[in-house]
């Protein structure tokens, strides 16, 4: 019987690596990679030598504007607005206006009182009320007094509860006062002081404020830091500050209670939200209005009996008040920026960027892999895959804010997609025939 012929079925042939075209291929999507890996490098310099901050700090500002998850108000901050300055009472008032908001709030309890503004005047139209201040503010669980940094020397010594707090670190960038205009030592000198500027940038723009300040050559607190430690019972002294690191607020035991995190400035990023930063306000004369309406037995508008353990602020907020800071939730006052400050610290709702290592292998592994992938899928199709990577870390950089407030930066990941797509071209153009004929 015959056997049967098979014709043998030829074999498709596969790219030779013999094949020029095959060739060059591999040899421009090694030189893309080779390319954006410089690319990145020159990213990643350009964002973590802060050459990119201005446009970052814009961007990071609309994050915080958006309001889709609201924060609830603190409920362990309340506010004691002054909200009108009256025609026939002046700014600034004597010390008789404090003495009766104050009386008015301490048969409630609050934890403590904080005096926003700075009640230094020796003026004996001012004064003439300060021993009846300084009964009732004995009579208090504790207050918490504004001082005022200076440059020039003509303040007076700190007070003795000022306190000074140890660090580690340079302090050449943490701003630096040669003395203080301080609270009269008639009331306040058995109280916690707290300096009270806030170092705002070029046309009032608040992003942070100091936690510290340089004093004699000694690190004294702000007075977001001083009611902070009066509200957590943190000692001063046995904390630490490791400039360009943290707060580390601690008790007299050593307990860490806050790991607050700071720049070389000694500065803290405000965590701003659109909502107050405390779930209790009232007005200033409404306070004394509600404490005689309640020992009267009638229903107040404001029940002070909600301001039970928690941190009264008393400062300015009348349309009057010039100096009104720009913030990513609007304009506000000091107290409301220091309320904010302080909030962000009790509930440590730190901002904080991205871990430099995890960035920089983010950034190696979309730099490289996207300039070798767009070699070998073409230029099309590439710039539409940039266009959904750049959507999709925006997309993220905003959720990421919004659940952790971590902080994905925008303008240097733009920067690695415009080069990642520059270098894949170069590329993809590069001569090799030119360069064999040459050689």
């Amino acid at each position: 019987m015959d056997e049967a012929r098979v014709t043998p079925t030829p074999a498709v042939a596969g790219p030779s690596s013999a094949d020029p075209h095959h060739h060059h291929h591999k040899r421009r999507g090694a030189l893309a990679a080779g390319l954006a890996l410089l690319w990145t490098i020159f990213a990643l310099l350009a964002q973590f030598s802060g050459a990119l901050d201005a446009f970052e700090e814009s961007l990071l500002d609309w994050r915080q504007s958006l309001a889709a998850y609201p924060e609830p108000p603190s409920d362990q901050l309340a506010l004691v607005a002054i909200d009108t300055i009256p025609d026939d009472r002046p700014w600034p008032w004597s010390r008789l206006d404090y003495s009766l908001a104050l009386r008015a709030l301490i048969d409630y309890a609050p934890q403590s009182v904080v005096f926003d503004m700075n009640l230094n005047d020796r003026d004996p139209s001012y004064t003439s009320f300060d021993e009846i201040f300084s009964h009732i503010v004995q009579r208090t669980n504790g207050v918490v007094f504004a001082a005022t940094g200076t440059t020039s020397s003509e303040g007076g010594p700190p007070p003795e509860r000022l306190g000074t707090i140890p660090y580690q670190g340079s302090t050449r960038l943490v701003p630096r006062f040669a003395s203080a205009i301080w609270p009269l030592e008639t009331f306040a000198g058995q109280s916690p002081v707290g300096i009270n500027n806030v170092q705002a940038e070029s046309g009032l723009r608040l992003r942070g404020i100091p936690l510290v300040f340089s004093l004699d050559e000694k690190l004294v607190p702000s007075l977001v830091l001083q009611a902070t430690a009066q509200f957590l019972g943190a000692d001063l002294a046995s904390s630490d500050v490791q400039v360009g690191r943290a707060v580390f607020l601690k008790r007299k035991d050593g307990t860490v209670l806050r790991t607050i995190p700071i720049d070389d400035e000694g500065r803290m990023r405000v965590r701003y939200h659109q909502d107050p930063a405390a779930s209790w306000q009232a007005s200033f004369d409404g306070v004394i209005v509600d404490d005689d309406e309640i020992q009267q037995g009638i229903k107040p508008q404001q029940d002070l009996r909600g301001l039970l353990h928690r941190q009264v602020w008393i400062g300015r907020t009348d349309p009057a008040l010039r100096e009104r800071f720009r913030t990513p939730v609007g304009k506000l006052a000091l107290v409301e920026v220091e309320m904010q400050a302080e909030r962000t610290i009790l509930d440590q709702d730190y901002v904080r960027p991205l871990p430099p290592m995890i960035l920089a292998i983010l950034y190696l592994l979309v730099g490289i892999g996207g300039a070798s992938l767009l070699v070998r899928i073409g230029p099309r199709h590439g710039s539409a895959l940039l266009a959904v990577t750049a959507a999709f870390w925006l997309e993220s950089s905003v959720l990421a804010f919004r659940l952790y407030n971590v902080i994905l930066p925008l303008p240097s990941f733009a920067m690695l997609i415009f080069g990642i797509y520059i270098m894949a071209m170069l590329a993809i153009v590069w001569d090799f025939d030119a360069e064999e004929v040459e050689g």
